[in-house]
């Protein structure tokens, strides 16, 4: 799976107990399949995952990251706190992450501020459509690791400082995932829960891939962010 900020294949995790059924995230797999093969090939994550990006960059390739996980989880937020769906948005933001990069990587918190921010184009209305949203912003937690590593010759520390977005949750990330995939297999009982999840991260992909098309690679001779 490729997520907002990472492409990876999912990783085969333990399962304790009951073993989870594959079938709605089959769905899901198929339904974005070319979004992520198109994702692995956008320059700056390819660049990020070769270890061949320079520092400007790559504090610009998160900005851009970071401009449309702020906005996405606000919107998230709001649409759970508004019709009282069972999701815990904040255990799962991936913004915070961001934003300490970006200020290990020298961004004041004033240009922080004036950075772009994507538009949302509608509302979450059901679980199906948080989970399905979500689905593709935890991609960004599986194979990170390996493009942290990458990128140690980059940012020239290997404390974390720069690449917490990549680290992903730790020690966490195997049981958060698990639990992320029981709850989208509880969609399967549910037409309407399952259709809005395939829809909604179609849609989300999408617009994860536009926004990103607004990064490049800048001339050498270009004044960086």
């Amino acid at each position: 799976m490729t997520g907002a900020g990472v492409t990876s294949e999912e990783p085969v995790l333990p399962r304790p107990g009951k073993p989870v059924c594959s079938s709605m995230r089959a769905r899901l797999r198929a339904a974005t399949a070319e979004a992520h093969e198109r994702m692995h090939a956008h320059p700056g994550f390819a660049a990020a995952a070769a270890g061949v990006i320079r520092i400007a960059d790559y504090r610009r390739l998160l900005a851009r990251v970071y401009g449309f996980h702020r906005p996405f989880e606000l919107a998230a937020r709001k649409a759970v706190a508004s019709s009282g769906l069972d999701f815990d948005v904040e255990e799962r933001a991936r913004s915070p992450a961001l934003l300490a990069d970006l200020k290990s990587l020298g961004l004041r918190s004033d240009a922080i501020a004036r950075l772009p921010l994507w538009a949302p184009r509608g509302s979450f209305g059901s679980l199906g459509a948080i989970l399905g949203a979500f689905y593709v912003l935890e991609g960004s937690t599986l194979g990170g690791v390996q493009i942290a590593r990458a990128l140690r010759g980059v940012v020239g520390d290997d404390s974390g400082n720069g690449t917490r977005f990549f680290l992903g949750r730790g020690d966490r990330q195997s049981e958060m995932w698990i639990e992320f995939v029981r709850r989208l297999e509880s969609l399967s009982g549910d037409p309407n829960d399952s259709e809005d999840a395939v829809r909604v991260a179609v849609a989300t992909f999408k617009d994860f891939e536009a926004w990103m098309d607004g990064w490049t690679i800048l001339p050498a001779c270009v004044a960086p962010l």
